[in-house]
């Protein structure tokens, strides 16, 4: 099961906004993120270190396929299925 919830830290403890369908005892994986400003007031952005270094990987994963529209038309490629037609394709 996986669930996005808001709680809210006191005194050491997470209290969830709303409840669970868990039993009690149960183990759970737990990632925060916090929703309250850094100090300085400053979003993360593209000077941030896990950006650079996702941009990086992304570079590094990244195959030139040769296939231009194929964002566009992974259906067609993938499945079979007819290409759409498109804004683009419309004007030509």
């Amino acid at each position: 099961m996986t669930a996005n919830l808001k709680a809210i830290y006191e005194q050491g403890v997470l209290r969830l906004s709303e409840s669970l369908p868990l039993q009690d005892g149960a183990h759970v994986d737990v990632t925060v993120i916090s929703q309250e400003a850094d100090n300085d007031d400053r979003s993360p952005g593209m000077g941030d270190p896990s950006w650079e270094a996702l941009s990086q990987l992304l570079g590094e994963c990244s195959i030139d396929t040769g296939v231009p529209d194929l964002a566009n038309q992974h259906d067609h490629y993938l499945y079979g299925i007819p290409k759409r037609l498109n804004d683009a394709d419309s004007t030509r």
